[in-house]
């Protein structure tokens, strides 16, 4: 419905007109079952009938020239062939655009093949029309395939709508070692022609890929959707959240916002990662992302971000938010970010069903934060308090209140990857200098490190060391290089740990500080200050309410419950800017610190019930800052913030049970429904 809007069809054309629409290309190169692709056809058919044409007439030219289907299973295209032939069944036509592409090896001949992505290449490659004549379903004869790979040639598409795979390579720890990279792993695809195909991509993507190493097949897609588009063509994609939030997922992000217009990004406000998914068999949230094609265009840095309240249960549904969306924007209701107004909002009857807003996008490349945000209200409070200002939620006319906020970069240095402390490569050589103990070995380690989570022993500010590190005996030749990179890791030990796996829903700390200084390891990375007396300002920020605020905003929110991030991205997240404190708050912050380091806290998604937390607010925003105490009341704007990011289905993840203190321990119980 957003991709074939009512109002404007496709390629310059009026609906009722059969020529236009017959030229029309419409792409799916990773069709599955044909579920996108005959929708589109169906959709384009319906709209075509609503203004005078006679679908029946299009659907021979659409079969053979229009709908391009491919896919790397024969199931697959023939169910997809199927589907579309069922849209007229009378009505015969000659020939298809539907193709099985080769995959892995191919009949001994030593080349390998990527399905789809082949056609990443700015000409056919050699062999490609053969090895795709023996591969496909149908039995097609070598100059059927080439005129077809021709007609799916670069900048001829007015639509690719796709639900790539979103496949990408598995962390080779644990269980994990030696599994091979789940992308090319399919139909036991052996590890060597899994690493060929790994190279085949790589040189197919060119010398500006949108790929970083992380993101997966599905950024491959994209960058196969753009160069398959006509100018002012449409791409519309079903893509995984961390497409928008996630690290990996820059390049991404910046060639939308520097290549395409009228962009749309949907998601759903769920607290279960099956009920934030359009996708069918992911389990983790996803989202829509639609743009028109202009590939020399200037920026453009905002866009139209729609927020269902659940998912559609129906396609009528769908049909007319979508209807209501394209209104909203046509005719310039959809409020802005920056307003601090209501967000447009979707009813139908009397069900609210969806929020619009238009937003600013990051000039760099930060995360695209508002994705399955259920209460926007936050989502304005956070906008605002990045940019340093305090709003009082719940009083519209009541002052802002100035808050030094930067990143943390430009007042600490995150410590090394994990991987780098104690990692092995696989031809057994040491990439990082220490041996990993855990539990910890010595009454008094050498090297201390805070490695791993475990809730219930980090309630409190101050966390014990888990691990501890021992340098590598290694050949005597290379010990010397072992014992620089060990004393180059130690000089990173800090006080202040980030929390880069945060589980709103059972964990309490975004900041972890330890007695002395450790270095930081895979869940919690260090943060080095220039000035360790600013640590303590450090923790009480990023454990406050407002430190949460700012985390779960810029944080990836793939998963229900979990706000996580990347220690390359540590430095890009927005914090209080503790070189702007005098040397009065640091000691107030300090004699805070020392006060409030007895206290267990909840885990944040019971923000709304924790003293402690209210107690750390109070001391940061009052005694350390000068706030006014009136933001700090029973009943006021830091009370209601507090309730309203505990309600918010991505902090809670739809979590069933609470965390109660007694004495020296803690117990679970039920809790009530939300």
């Amino acid at each position: 419905g957003l991709a074939l809007p009512a109002d404007r069809a496709p390629g310059g054309a009026d609906w009722g007109d059969t020529d236009t629409l017959a030229s029309l290309q419409i792409g799916d190169f990773a069709c599955g079952t044909g579920t996108l692709l005959s929708a589109a056809y169906s959709r384009l058919g319906q709209l075509h009938e609503l203004h005078g044409g006679d679908p029946e007439a299009l659907h021979a030219p659409m079969m053979k020239n229009g709908l391009v289907g491919l896919d790397v299973l024969h199931i697959a295209v023939h169910l997809t062939a199927a589907m579309l032939a069922g849209a007229h069944p009378g009505t015969p036509f000659d020939g298809d655009c539907l193709l099985t592409m080769p995959w892995a090896a191919q009949n001994g001949e030593g080349e390998v093949n990527v399905g789809s992505l082949d056609l990443l290449a700015s000409h056919i490659q050699p062999g490609l029309i053969a090895r795709a004549a023996a591969t496909t379903a149908g039995g097609r004869a070598p100059e059927d395939v080439e005129d077809l790979m021709t007609r799916i040639g670069h900048d001829k598409f007015d639509i690719v709508i796709m639900n790539p795979p979103f496949t990408r390579p598995g962390g080779q720890e644990g269980r994990k070692k030696g599994t091979g990279n789940p992308a090319f792993a399919a139909f036991d695809t052996p590890p060597a022609i899994q690493r060929q195909m790994q190279a085949a991509l790589r040189r197919l993507r060119g010398a500006k890929p949108l790929v970083t190493g992380n993101e997966g097949l599905a950024a491959d897609f994209v960058g196969l959707g753009t160069r398959k588009l006509r100018t002012g063509g449409t791409l519309a994609l079903v893509l995984p959240l961390s497409a928008i939030s996630g690290e990996s997922w820059v390049k991404v992000r910046r060639h939308w916002r520097e290549h395409y217009h009228n962009k749309i990004v949907i998601t759903i406000a769920s607290a279960r990662d099956y009920g934030s998914s359009f996708s069918a068999d992911t389990g983790m949230a996803d989202c829509l992302l639609l743009g028109d094609y202009l590939p020399d265009s200037s920026e453009q840095r905002r866009a139209t971000f729609v927020v269902l309240r659940e998912q559609t249960a129906f396609a009528m549904t769908g049909d007319l938010i979508a209807a209501a969306v394209r209104r909203a924007i046509d005719a310039g209701e959809v409020q802005r970010l920056e307003d601090g107004t209501a967000a447009t909002t979707v009813r139908l009857g009397q069900d609210y069903v969806a929020q619009i807003l238009d937003c600013p996008l990051p000039a760099d490349d930060s995360p695209w934060p508002l994705v399955g945000i259920a209460d926007i209200d936050l989502a304005q409070a956070a906008y605002r308090l990045q940019r340093g200002e305090l709003i009082s939620l719940g009083s519209p006319t009541a002052e802002t209140h100035p808050i030094p906020i930067t990143e943390i970069g430009l007042f600490g240095q995150r410590g090394p990857y994990h991987m780098d402390i104690y990692w092995d490569r696989s031809d057994g050589s040491p990439q990082g200098p220490f041996e990993l103990l855990k539990p910890v070995m010595r009454p008094v380690p050498t090297y201390p490190m805070l490695w791993g989570h475990d809730a219930k022993r980090e309630r409190q500010l101050v966390v014990e060391p888990d691990s501890e590190g021992q340098i590598k005996a290694v050949d005597p030749a290379l010990q010397a290089d072992i014992n620089e990179k060990a004393e180059r890791i130690q000089a990173t030990a800090s006080r202040a740990h980030y929390n880069r796996d945060l589980r709103f829903n059972s964990q309490s700390l975004i900041v972890a500080t330890t007695e002395r200084p450790a270095i930081g390891g895979r869940a919690w990375p260090s943060v080095i200050l220039g000035d360790p007396e600013h640590e303590y300002a450090f923790a009480l920020w990023c454990n406050s309410t407002l430190g949460l605020l700012l985390h779960w905003w810029t944080a990836n929110k793939t998963q229900a419950g979990r706000g996580t991030t990347t220690v390359t991205a540590i430095p890009r997240i927005p914090a209080l800017d503790v070189r702007a404190l005098t040397p009065a708050q640091h000691e107030a912050a300090r004699e805070a610190f020392e006060a409030l380091r007895g206290q267990r806290f909840l885990p944040f998604d019971q923000i709304d019930e924790d003293p402690a937390r209210a107690r750390l607010d109070r001391a940061l925003i009052v005694d350390v800052l000068g706030l006014p105490p009136s933001l700090c009341e029973d009943g006021g704007p830091l009370a209601l913030l507090r309730r309203k990011l505990a309600a918010e289905p991505q902090i809670h993840g739809g979590k069933r049970t609470r965390v109660v203190f007694e004495g020296g321990g803690e117990r679970t119980e039920r809790r009530p429904p939300r």
